[in-house]
C-alpha cells in the first residue's frame, strides 16, 4: 500500500455511520497522520425549539434527535424531567423503596420498581440491537469484503483485507445449520462463516425490536417513558409480555454468545496492527487513555446498583480524578457533590465550533460563574440558548467540545467496561481472567474451533477450545490468538467491548447463563423479578408539577456512550435544555489547549494509505475509490453518530 506523505486529506464522508461525518488529517513525510479535524457537517436546533414547552414534551421531541438513538434519548429525557418535577435527586431515578430517601416534604423519590425495571427492560433491547447493527453492518464491512454487489461495493482494495475474509477465498453458500458457524472446509471457509453470520444478524436485530416493544409500545420511538414511571397499564398481568419477551431475548442471547462474540474475538487475529500492544500490535486507534461513564441500569431495591457503573478511568501521564460510582449512595455522594460532582467538572466549550455565544449567556462566559470556563467554555446547565455561526474564525465543526475536568474523555462500551471493570486498558490483563466475563463457567473461553470435521464452531465450554484444535492451520492460530487476548487500547479493543459489552447487559436482561445437555440455558434477570410483580402493582408515581425554577440532569449510558440532558424549568416549562451526546464527547474538536476529542486523537499517529481499488458500476462503467481505510476503521470504531452530535 501506498503511504500518502505530507498531504492534508479529508476523508469524508465517513461511511457507514449515523449521519454525516468528515475526517481531515495531515500527514508526515512517512504518511502518519500528525493532525486530524473531525467535522459534523450541520446543525439542527433541537435545543431551542425545546424552549417554552412542558418539560414531558422533551421525551417525545429528544427522540426524534436520531433514528438510531430514540430510546437512549426518551429514557435521559425522562430522568431528566423526573429530576425538575421531584422524583429524582439526580441523574439517575431509583425506585421509590427507601423510606430514608425522602424530600422536605417527607415524599419518597423515585418511581416504582415495576417502572424501573421495564425502563431498563426497553432500553437494554435497543443497547443489543445497536450493538450488533454497528458490528455487523456498519464496522465488519470495512474488514469482510462483500459479494462484488450493492450495498458492498464500492470496497476497498485487496491489499486492504485478510485474505481468508476475501470473497474470493471463498464460493460456499450452502445454508447455515442451527447452532453452529459452518464452512466447508477449515482455512479457506472464514468468510463463508462471517457472511452467513452477518445475514443471520438481521433476524436477530428484528427479534430485539418485537422484544422491545412488547412493553414500549413501539420500537424505536417508545411511548412508555414519562416522568414519574411508565404509561403501562398497572393492573395488567405481564405474565404473557415477559415469556415472550424471554423467548424473543433468549435467541439473541444464544446468537451472541454463539456467533456474535467468538467473531469479534477473532478479528484482532487477521488485523493484529490494528489490536493493542499486549497482543501484538501496532495499537492503531489506541486514543485518549481517558475513559467516563455516567452509569446505568439501576436495580429495582433501595441499594439502586448498576449494571454499568459510573466514574472515570484515567490512564494518561497526567490524569484526571479517577472514580467509580457503583449505586445510589455513591451517585448521590459523588456526581452530586465534592470533587467530583457534575457541576464542578463538567463544561462544553465551543472554540472551534460553528457556534456564539448568545447574548442571554454573555455573562455567563465572561465572569467564569463554574470551574473551567471560559471565554468559550460554560457549564451546560448555565447555557440558555445556541447560537451557530457557520463563519465564525477558525471553527470547522458543528459539534462542540465536552470536557470533564477540563480534559477530553471517551466514552461508549470501552469506557463503560472499563470504568465498570470487565476489560482492563493495561494491555498486560487477559481477558479470561477468572471472575471476568469470558472466564466464568458456562461462558470460559468462548471463541473459534475447529472440530476437526470441516466445521469451525463457536464454544462456551472452557475445554473445547483447548482440544478440539486438530487443525495446524488459520483456526488453530486464531484459537490461540483468542486464547491470550488482553485487555487495551486500541481499535479492536472497542470492537471486542460492545461485543462483551452485550454478553454482560444480556445476563442481567434474562439471568445467568449456564450449559446443560450441550444447549445454554438463561435464568433469572430483569425479566423473571418483573414477572413475579403482581398484575395492579404501581407503575407510575404521581407529583404535583412544583412551582418556581428548578435545574436539573438525566444521564443515562447509550449504546454510543455517555448522555447526558441538562434541564431548566420554569413551574414545569423549560427555559434551558441542553444535551450532552456520546459523539459529541468522542468527535469533538480541539479546545484552544490543542487537546484533541477521542476521534481526532485516535486517528493521530495511525498511519493513513493510498491504494485505491476499481469496480465496476451497476449502471456501467468503472470507478475507483481512493484510501483512507484506517481513518474509517478507527471512527467507525467509535460508532459514530453525527445526527445525535450536532442536535
Amino acid at each position: 500500500m501506498a503511504n500518502r506523505a505530507n498531504v492534508t486529506v479529508e476523508v469524508d464522508p465517513i461511511s457507514r455511520i449515523e449521519g454525516h461525518l468528515g475526517v481531515k488529517v495531515t500527514t508526515d513525510a512517512s504518511g502518519i497522520i500528525t493532525d486530524a479535524k473531525a467535522h459534523g457537517n450541520l446543525w439542527r436546533g433541537f435545543e431551542n425549539f425545546l424552549l417554552g414547552r412542558e418539560v414531558n414534551d422533551a421525551i417525545t421531541f429528544t427522540q426524534r434527535i436520531c433514528g438510531v438513538c430514540p430510546v437512549p434519548h426518551g429514557l435521559t429525557a425522562t430522568y431528566a424531567s423526573d429530576a425538575v418535577l421531584g422524583y429524582s435527586r439526580s441523574h439517575i431515578t431509583f425506585a421509590n423503596v427507601d423510606a430514608a430517601d425522602v424530600d422536605a416534604a417527607s415524599i419518597k423519590y423515585g418511581i416504582p420498581p415495576k417502572a424501573v425495571l421495564i425502563r431498563n427492560l426497553v432500553l437494554s433491547a435497543e443497547y443489543l440491537m445497536s450493538s450488533i447493527t454497528h458490528f455487523y453492518h456498519l464496522a465488519a464491512p470495512s474488514y469482510v469484503q462483500g459479494p462484488g454487489i450493492p450495498p458492498w461495493t464500492p470496497y476497498f482494495d485487496d491489499s486492504y483485507y485478510a485474505a481468508d475474509l476475501l470473497a474470493s477465498s471463498s464460493a460456499d453458500t450452502s445454508s447455515p445449520t442451527a447452532g453452529i458457524l459452518p464452512v466447508a472446509s477449515a482455512a479457506t471457509k472464514l468468510w463463508d462463516a462471517v457472511i452467513i453470520s452477518y445475514v443471520r444478524a438481521l433476524r436477530i436485530r428484528r427479534l430485539t425490536f418485537e422484544a422491545g416493544a412488547l412493553f414500549a409500545g413501539r420500537m424505536p420511538m417508545t411511548s412508555c417513558f414519562v416522568a414519574g414511571g411508565v404509561t403501562n397499564d398497572h393492573s395488567e398481568d405481564l405474565t404473557a409480555r415477559c415469556d415472550a419477551y424471554r423467548t424473543a431475548i433468549t435467541e439473541v442471547a444464544n446468537f451472541i454468545v454463539n456467533e456474535y462474540v467468538p467473531i469479534a474475538l477473532a478479528l484482532g487475529a487477521l488485523y493484529p496492527a490494528f489490536d493493542n500492544v499486549g497482543n501484538g500490535g501496532g495499537g492503531v486507534g489506541a486514543g485518549l487513555g481517558r475513559y467516563l461513564s455516567w452509569g446505568c441500569f439501576p436495580s429495582a431495591d433501595a441499594a439502586g446498583t448498576l449494571v454499568f457503573k459510573g466514574g472515570v478511568v484515567d490512564t494518561t501521564a497526567s490524569p484526571v480524578p479517577t472514580f467509580t460510582v457503583s449505586n445510589k449512595a455513591q451517585v448521590y455522594s459523588t456526581f452530586l457533590t465534592g470533587a467530583n460532582s457534575v457541576p464542578n467538572n463538567l463544561t462544553e466549550d465551543i472554540v472551534y465550533s460553528r457556534y456564539e455565544v448568545a447574548t442571554a449567556d454573555t455573562a455567563v462566559y465572561a465572569t467564569g460563574v463554574r470551574p473551567y470556563s471560559s471565554a468559550t467554555a460554560a457549564y451546560p446547565g448555565d447555557v440558555a440558548r445556541t447560537k451557530p455561526s457557520r463563519a465564525k474564525a477558525g471553527s470547522y465543526t458543528y459539534m462542540k467540545a465536552p470536557r470533564w475536568h477540563g480534559k477530553p474523555c471517551e466514552v461508549g462500551p470501552l469506557a463503560r467496561m472499563a470504568v465498570t471493570g470487565v476489560v482492563p486498558v493495561d494491555n498486560s490483563t487477559n481477558l479470561f481472567r477468572a471472575g471476568g466475563p469470558l472466564g466464568s463457567p458456562g461462558v470460559g473461553a468462548c471463541g473459534l474451533y475447529y472440530d476437526g470435521t470441516g466445521t469451525i464452531r463457536a464454544t462456551h465450554i472452557a475445554s473445547t477450545i483447548v482440544s478440539g484444535l486438530s487443525n495446524s492451520g488459520l483456526l488453530t492460530a486464531v484459537a490461540n490468538y483468542i486464547k491470550a487476548i488482553k485487555g487495551g487500547r486500541s481499535t479492536m479493543d472497542r470492537l471486542r467491548a460492545r461485543a462483551i459489552e452485550s454478553l454482560v447487559l444480556v445476563q442481567a436482561m434474562i439471568g445467568a447463563v449456564g450449559e446443560s445437555g450441550g444447549n445454554l440455558t438463561w435464568t433469572g434477570g430483569w425479566i423473571d423479578e418483573l414477572k413475579g410483580m403482581a398484575a395492579g402493582s404501581a407503575t407510575y408515581a404521581s407529583r404535583a408539577v412544583p412551582a418556581g425554577i428548578r435545574q436539573g440532569w438525566g444521564a443515562v449510558e447509550a449504546p454510543r456512550g455517555a448522555l447526558m440532558h441538562q434541564a431548566t424549568v420554569n413551574s414545569g416549562k423549560i427555559t434551558k435544555y441542553q444535551c450532552i451526546v456520546p459523539t459529541t464527547w468522542n468527535g469533538s474538536p480541539a479546545t484552544a489547549d490543542g487537546e484533541h476529542g477521542a476521534i481526532e486523537s485516535a486517528c493521530i499517529g495511525a498511519p493513513f494509505s493510498d491504494a485505491g481499488a476499481s469496480f465496476t458500476r451497476q449502471a456501467g462503467g468503472s470507478q475507483t475509490t481512493a484510501g483512507g481505510v484506517e481513518v474509517l476503521r478507527i471512527a467507525q470504531s467509535f460508532d459514530p453518530c453525527i445526527a445525535c452530535a450536532v442536535h
